[in-house]
């Protein structure tokens, strides 16, 4: 064991002297495997080393770490830890990294990802190669609380992902919690449409985020944002093609009794929503305590999306909730919203009684049936609503009967 040691800190020296990028030495998962093994399928340990090798580089370009084209790896799931060393961190990812085929063969399901880095600084993962944990063995053989999510940045700062393929995570494709300052762009997510609970990507406690120009395709939402302990704020999703999926989601907030669930300052802009079953949503627990506020929603476009534009501040009602207590809703925007709604209620504004939706405003909304002179309604009850150029009439006087949805006929 001690000369296997003693080869790997040998190899990760030489391979040092190497350049790549802007100065940047490179590194081969070629490089950690032993010469002698022959017949290796688990490359974990390899990619274990390499870690160290990225994580501990003292020069001050750092290193990097290159999967090429033609190389596919099978991994074990893997936590890749910082604090670092190196504050420039490079893996990228042409070729194909794997999941081991069924749930069986994981030599530890309780790990809560596939693939996790936690307390990394400066990290770029980017490249075209693709990520399968092959999460269909899965979906029906175990329960959701118990399946991986393909790929988590736990307490990172600072990080770039960009340009993979993930397709059939066991759960949620992404998860972002507790990090700051991340960008995540140029991704393709799939999964099919019936695929249970495999978020596109899951954004937690996490601050300054962006999602850019991605195409995200799964059995869930597209994006969700929830708050928890500390809430989440300065999101910006833009350019996301979603569909199928369950749309982005503000949610769902207020499911923990101690914890006041707080998202802020979120834009969703020039996004499209392709036979979704939701578009622009924002989802609460009845009797939950939060706060989701400063919302906009803006340039949307929509092709055969279900209820388009939606608030549910019911979207689960507990069983001993308080009554006087609810996730406040307060200032959204829905602006720019062009296309058809495959559902009769394009807009769907269901709040709490206790605790009204305010300032939401509705501007440039022009939603129509795919069936030409089908007229499509609104649903609105307990919300302080102000519209303008909106082609459904969104009535939300309280004293009225809001089961009785309100029809007007579509823009010219």
């Amino acid at each position: 064991m001690k000369d296997f040691k003693t080869l790997f800190s040998v190899i990760i020296i030489i391979s040092y002297y190497l350049e790549y990028g802007e100065g940047q030495k490179i590194l081969s998962i070629k490089d950690f495997i032993l010469k002698t093994n022959h017949t290796i399928i688990d490359y974990s340990q390899a990619f274990h080393e390499a870690w160290k090798g990225l994580c501990e580089d003292e020069t001050p370009n750092g290193s990097a770490l290159v999967i090429r084209k033609n190389e596919t790896y099978t991994l074990q799931p893997l936590i890749f830890r910082g604090p670092c060393v190196s504050s420039k961190i490079h893996i990228q990812i042409d070729g194909k990294l794997e999941g081991p085929r069924k749930p069986i063969y994981w030599k530890n399901t309780e790990k809560k990802s596939w693939l996790g880095f936690r307390d990394v600084e400066g990290l770029v993962i980017n490249g075209s190669g693709v990520l399968n944990p092959h999460g269909e063995a899965w979906w029906k053989s175990v329960s959701h609380s118990k399946r991986p999510t393909t790929i988590s940045f736990e307490s990172c700062t600072d990080i770039i992902y960009n340009g993979l393929t993930q397709i059939n995570s066991p759960k949620n494709h992404i998860s972002i919690y507790g990090c700051t300052n991340a960008t995540l762009s140029n991704l393709d997510i799939s999964a099919p449409e019936d695929s249970p609970n495999t978020d596109g990507i899951n954004i937690c406690l996490s601050h300054k985020i962006q999602i850019l120009d991605s195409s995200i395709q799964t059995g869930d939402d597209c994006v969700a944002i929830t708050g928890g302990r500390g809430g989440s704020s300065d999101i910006n999703i833009t350019g996301v093609a979603c569909g199928p999926g369950h749309g982005i989601s503000i949610g769902s907030l207020g499911k923990d009794d101690e914890t006041d669930d707080i998202v802020e300052n979120v834009i969703v802009r020039s996004c499209s929503f392709t036979g979704t079953q939701n578009g622009a949503r924002i989802k609460t627990w009845q009797g939950g305590q939060g706060l989701a506020k400063n919302i906009l929603y803006e340039n949307i476009t929509l092709i055969d999306a279900g209820y388009p534009i939606i608030i549910n501040q019911h979207y689960f009602d507990k069983s001993n909730y308080l009554k006087e207590n609810a996730v406040k809703v307060n200032n959204i925007t829905f602006r720019y919203f062009e296309g058809t709604s495959s559902s009769e209620i394009a807009i769907k504004l269901d709040c709490d009684e206790t605790e009204n939706c305010q300032n939401i405003t509705m501007e440039h909304i022009n939603i129509t049936s795919p069936t030409p002179g089908k007229n499509l309604t609104a649903y609105c009850k307990f919300a302080d609503v102000c519209s303008s150029f909106v082609n459904i009439d969104v009535d939300c006087n309280t004293n009225e009967d809001h089961h009785q949805p309100h029809i007007l006929s579509p823009l010219p």
